[in-house]
């Protein structure tokens, strides 16, 4: 879990290896590293080198022989802030740039769990009020990992990110304090859909989960004056 989060969060797959082996070790010589981490002598003299011009790794000199220690963890994150704010001063030209030349519909369809990831950061980017004809539940983390959805809920409520959810009765659904729930008859077995902003967005879960996302003014009217409908007719 912590190598993969390593690789989230820039770092390769021989360098998240090296830097979780020289967090236990301390500090090792190449030899040692290669031996723990089973990747090839070249390749760990290329890792460390990228691990140490990234300031994530150092050395000291010991006898004429090199031993890799691992800089402070909090390394990375000033290493994602430091891009974090290198992309913010050219958001507003990539911006410009993605504006399509006509407003009009647009379908876009999200594949596997970092689709669903994609989807989900959306949602709280856009900030809206979300409604839901048939609310996540349980099953959901058969699908996406579980830290993935819990990011989405925490940011949810850091946010403080309203909804109105309907539920099939009887259904375990993933409840969050900031969101009002009410029954829907299972006759009506809704897709499992929401719509926030202008977006609308329905979730299919399979092996590979999908999320297909349709922005539009027009249409995500419509489904918020259906809604809107039956919230009145609907019991909690």
């Amino acid at each position: 879990m912590e190598k993969e989060i390593l690789t989230e969060a820039g770092l390769t797959q021989n360098e998240a290896e090296i830097y979780y082996i020289l967090l236990k070790l301390k500090e090792a010589p190449a030899s040692e590293i290669a031996v723990k981490t089973r990747i090839s002598r070249p390749h760990i003299y290329d890792s460390l080198n990228k691990l140490i011009e990234k300031g994530i790794a150092n050395y000291v000199v010991k006898n004429g022989k090199r031993y890799f220690k691992p800089s402070n963890p909090e390394k990375l994150l000033d290493n994602l802030r430091d891009k974090e704010k290198n992309l913010e001063k050219i958001l507003p030209d990539l911006k410009n740039l993605f504006k399509p030349i006509y407003e009009k519909p647009f379908v876009e369809i999200y594949e596997g769990p970092e689709g669903i990831k994609t989807i989900l950061n959306d949602m709280i980017r856009t900030g809206k009020e979300m409604i839901s004809f048939n609310t996540l539940g349980e099953e959901f983390y058969k699908y996406v990992p579980e830290y993935i959805i819990s990011r989405y809920l925490k940011e949810r409520e850091k946010r403080k990110i309203k909804s109105r959810q309907f539920y099939v009765e009887g259904a375990r659904i993933l409840k969050h304090p900031m969101a009002t729930y009410k029954k829907i008859s299972q006759d009506y077995n809704p897709v499992t859909l929401f719509v926030y902003g202008n977006n609308i967005v329905m979730f299919i879960l399979s092996d590979t989960p999908l999320a297909i996302k349709i922005k539009d003014e027009q249409t995500a009217k419509l489904y918020k004056d259906r809604f809107e409908l039956l919230w009145k007719q609907a019991k909690s």
